[in-house]
């Protein structure tokens, strides 16, 4: 009977022990009646992890406090956002997923650099079933742009997304355009910029008239179908032919302009190795003009100095649109579901998504009578100014995004509607290369590109010689097979879409 009574007893802690937290602990369980969950279950902490510029924001966890009162009701969890150095961000995700620390929610950017590797390694789970099961919500919103995510016609991101998609162009000083009686809306191509640049440089010598990094991405049309060594024309909405951009019209003439511009003292000689980004030159009066991708704001990024932003090139959607931002659930999550409930309640929830976006209403952003917001005094304290966050095109409107329109919203409105029916789609959207083929050629090409073209298009090296220079030893490392392999590829990815 002693016997029976010890094992009685025993077979009661083991029990008790079970219903208790590894840590020896009883976590208190939500009694919530409409999470959606079980009333009785543990709620459960989600880690997301997302790049950041700098420092950590300064008020994370004041956010972070209001968002668990959202998401503790919602889907009973909490969540801890983990900020993590952009420039560390592959290196942190590959060492946490090999050393099994927590992750359940990873931001990729830029995106299209990580999607297939991580995909490919196993690092990141295909969503599919998840999104099927519980995200209603994002499937709503996104349909066929879930192509851009999708690795083998599986899917293993979701994308965050811009409210519009990008055209190419650049950007000016607001007072030195005024300044100078600019009017910009003559400018339709680079070459139109030269009598502008020569009187801004004669007016203002000390001042940088044109910043050159970045002029091929964002002031030329190409649509790269996943890196330059092969790309297609016009953002691809004509045909599906690959091509070698720097062999092109577009990519000799545009050289050869920054080139002229170079020579005349537009572009500081120091341009390789400045270390301030376009937008602080600008914001700290040392800078005119810049490569940008725009938008109908008719502003550039950043509060302290307004920034026209001119349009060469109407907007195209490609696969890399929608690759910039990705959010992935790793491999190793315990709780999958729940990161993609968390995700999907952002989607569903406006005022979670505003609160991630612009921080704390009343103390990081006020409301205006026109039903914007102004936020002059906390943007940028919280997270970005990224649009990672939810259905992007219901987020509150800063009043700073139209600005250019006289403070007139329904202006802005006109012009983003004008916009988004402008928009085009490249012929191969959806379309993700599968470099591994070619990964030696491709590394050999980058070693070449890495050495001459910062200098080519910023205009230090001579186009007529050096044009020629970099086609030569571009094929000589196997340009001409990874064009063949992406013009391949694309070729049997088209028949599937008929």
């Amino acid at each position: 009977m002693k016997r029976f009574l010890s094992l009685l007893l025993i077979g009661c802690l083991f029990v008790m022990i079970v219903g208790c937290s590894k840590d020896g602990s009883n976590k208190t369980s939500s009694s919530s009646k409409d999470n959606g969950t079980n009333s009785n279950e543990e709620a459960y902490t989600l880690n997301v992890s997302y790049p950041v510029y700098g420092d950590a924001p300064s008020d994370l966890l004041k956010v972070q406090e209001k968002v668990n009162e959202i998401t503790m009701k919602e889907i009973n969890a909490k969540v801890e956002f983990k900020p993590v150095a952009i420039s560390a961000m592959a290196n942190t995700y590959t060492l946490a997923a090999s050393s099994g620390e927590k992750q359940d929610l990873i931001m990729l950017l830029p995106g299209y650099n990580y999607l297939t590797q991580f995909a490919g390694s196993n690092m990141i789970r295909p969503l599919d079933e998840l999104l099927e099961k519980h995200g209603k919500d994002i499937t709503a919103t996104y349909g066929d742009i879930f192509d851009a995510a999708k690795v083998d016609g599986k899917l293993y991101a979701i994308p965050g997304k811009d409210p519009v998609v990008t055209g190419r162009g650049f950007y000016m000083s607001d007072s030195i355009a005024k300044k100078y009686n600019i009017d910009v809306t003559n400018i339709k191509t680079m070459d139109d910029l030269d009598p502008i640049l020569e009187k801004v440089h004669a007016g203002e010598p000390d001042l940088q008239a044109f910043f050159p990094m970045g002029v091929a991405g964002s002031m030329l049309n190409f649509d790269t179908i996943g890196n330059y060594f092969g790309v297609l024309r016009n953002g691809g909405v004509d045909n599906l032919k690959v091509v070698n951009m720097f062999e092109t019209k577009e990519y000799s003439n545009a050289v050869k302009k920054v080139r002229e511009w170079y020579q005349k003292g537009y572009i500081s000689k120091d341009f390789a190795t400045e270390q301030s980004s376009p937008q602080q030159l600008m914001d700290a009066g040392k800078l005119f003009a810049a490569p940008v991708f725009t938008d109908p704001s008719q502003r550039g990024l950043g509060d302290k100095a307004p920034k026209y932003t001119v349009t060469l090139h109407d907007p195209v959607e490609k696969t890399e649109t929608y690759q910039l931002f990705l959010w992935a659930v790793p491999t190793i999550a315990e709780r999958p579901d729940k990161s993609i409930e968390f995700l999907n309640l952002v989607f569903k929830n406006q005022d979670l998504a505003n609160l991630l976006k612009f921080g704390i209403d009343g103390e990081h952003y006020e409301k205006n009578s026109d039903g914007t917001i102004d936020t002059s005094k906390g943007i940028g304290k919280f997270m970005n100014n990224w649009y990672i966050w939810g259905d992007t095109e219901k987020l509150l409107i800063p009043e700073k995004e139209y600005v250019g329109f006289g403070g007139d919203i329904d202006k802005y409105k006109q012009a983003k509607e004008e916009w988004v029916s402008s928009t085009k789609r490249s012929k191969a959207f959806g379309f993700i290369f599968n470099s591994d083929p070619v990964k030696t050629e491709i590394a050999a090409c980058t070693a070449i590109t890495d050495q001459y073209t910062k200098l080519l298009e910023g205009g230090a090296l001579d186009p007529d010689e050096y044009i020629k220079l970099v086609n030569e030893k571009l094929y000589d490392a196997g340009l001409q097979k990874i064009i063949d392999e992406k013009q391949r590829q694309l070729n049997e990815w088209a028949k599937k879409q008929k």
